[in-house]
């Protein structure tokens, strides 16, 4: 090459290195700086999974002891796993290893599921003993913790103290979700459980209900909703009393409506503003099962009743956060649209030579479970088999995550869950 009638193809040679080194000058930081890592990719939904790269819930000082997904005191948030374990709040990465932050204010005994909410927070149930004093006997505190998703800070606490008393270890806590700005808590034991509103803007209490426990939240319209849970008499077990499915105005706590009464009854959500109610009806023996599931809306209206033949344990139900339920059982799975319930497909299918895989669970249009060939993920809206060697099936899972139950063991003693990274 010429310039001005020279060659300069050595200045172009240099100039083209100077170059390359400042670049990498600038990627690698000035005096030494780390470059940040790179987030890790995202599936929405996951079709496959790695190898398991941590566990969570093992070792003598957890206080879970079982594997049920719906039970399991964990959530995915990004790219962390927020739980709770034996009265402790835990952030862990995808090794298990625990990242600093999240931790209850002293004397309180966390515990229960996370609950991430839109303004980045994560909120938590904790229980405290309220001192007594004279002839006043000790009582029970019950608060909720909204979290920093970010940095595991502490942002806010609204506690109250409960019209009854336990020992903070084996209270129950669960944050039922959050709709209209109002997160509900419920506090519980075997025989006496309370349910509480909190406002997120002013951390408020708004309201107490004895002697319910809410299990799902919905919205009814802009500025509403329903805390829809079971209300069963002081003294006596919600799995064995006959209880009573009730709704109260999120806001206000006010009855709104009372449903059918059930032993034993379950209700999840099935969408934004439906809910699955299931249980034993009062005929319900044990040579004569009758169990019973309905999907509601968040006025208690039935808007579709599903038959579940003879049988004493009604389906599980899981919403994939989307458009669409799945609920599953010992040998049937089935998926109903999200807004209204309507039918979408139903497995086994003989004609098409199609078994029913056992349900773990579902997110983002995406099916998990797990057949006599191992793990598969199906279609939510068809039913269709969508990834038939995906590695595992999760119980959690988002779009980093999934979070599986250990092949070998029962948590708490050498078992526990394994976290399992999302690879496509």
């Amino acid at each position: 090459m010429l310039v001005g009638g020279r060659p300069v193809a050595g200045r172009v040679i240099v100039v083209v290195v100077l170059t390359v080194l400042t670049v990498l000058g600038v990627l690698t930081g000035c005096g030494g700086a780390d470059v940040e890592d790179a987030p890790p990719p995202a599936y929405d939904p996951p079709t496959g999974f790695a190898a398991p790269t941590g566990s969570l819930f093992v070792g003598s000082g957890t206080r879970v002891f079982g594997r049920d997904a719906d039970d399991l005191p964990a959530a995915l948030v990004g790219t962390a796993v927020w739980a709770t374990d034996g009265g402790r709040v835990l952030r862990v990465d995808s090794t298990g290893a625990e990242i600093p932050g999240p931790a209850a204010p002293p004397g309180r005994h966390a515990a229960g599921r996370p609950v991430a909410t839109g303004d980045g927070a994560v909120l938590v149930g904790a229980a405290s003993v309220v001192p007594g004093s004279g002839t006043t006997p000790p009582g029970l505190s019950v608060e909720l913790l909204a979290f920093d998703a970010a940095t595991g800070a502490l942002r806010w606490s609204a506690p109250t103290v409960l019209p009854w008393a336990d020992r903070p270890p084996a209270v129950a806590l669960r944050v039922a979700g959050v709709v209209a700005g109002v997160a509900v808590l419920t506090a519980g034991t075997d025989t006496r459980r309370t349910a509480l509103g909190v406002d997120l803007t002013s951390h408020a209490v708004l309201w107490t209900a004895d002697g319910v426990a809410v299990d799902a939240v919905l919205a009814d319209g802009p500025a509403g909703g329903t805390a829809l849970g079971v209300a069963t008499t002081p003294g006596q077990s919600r799995a064995y009393a006959s209880s009573t499915v009730v709704g109260l105005d999120v806001v206000t706590g006010l009855r709104r409506f009372d449903g059918e009464v059930l032993r034993g009854p379950e209700i999840t959500p099935a969408g934004p503003g439906l809910a699955v109610v299931s249980g034993r009806t009062a005929a319900t023996t044990l040579t004569a099962p009758s169990a019973s599931l309905r999907f509601v809306d968040a006025r208690g209206a039935t808007v579709r009743t599903v038959d579940v033949g003879r049988s004493y344990t009604p389906p599980r139900c899981v919403w994939d956060e989307a458009a669409t339920t799945v609920c599953g059982g010992d040998a049937r799975v089935f998926a109903v649209d999200a807004t209204t319930a309507a039918p979408l497909w139903e497995l086994p299918d003989p004609a098409a030579n199609r078994v029913a895989p056992q349900l773990t669970t579902a997110w983002h249009g995406a099916v998990y479970g797990t057949t006599v060939n191992g793990p598969v993920v199906l279609d939510a809206r068809t039913g269709a088999d969508r990834d038939t060697r995906p590695g595992a099936a999760p119980v959690l899972v988002n779009a980093h995550l999934g979070v599986g139950a250990e092949a070998t063991g029962v948590a708490g003693f050498g078992g526990g869950a394994v976290i399992i990274p999302a690879v496509r």
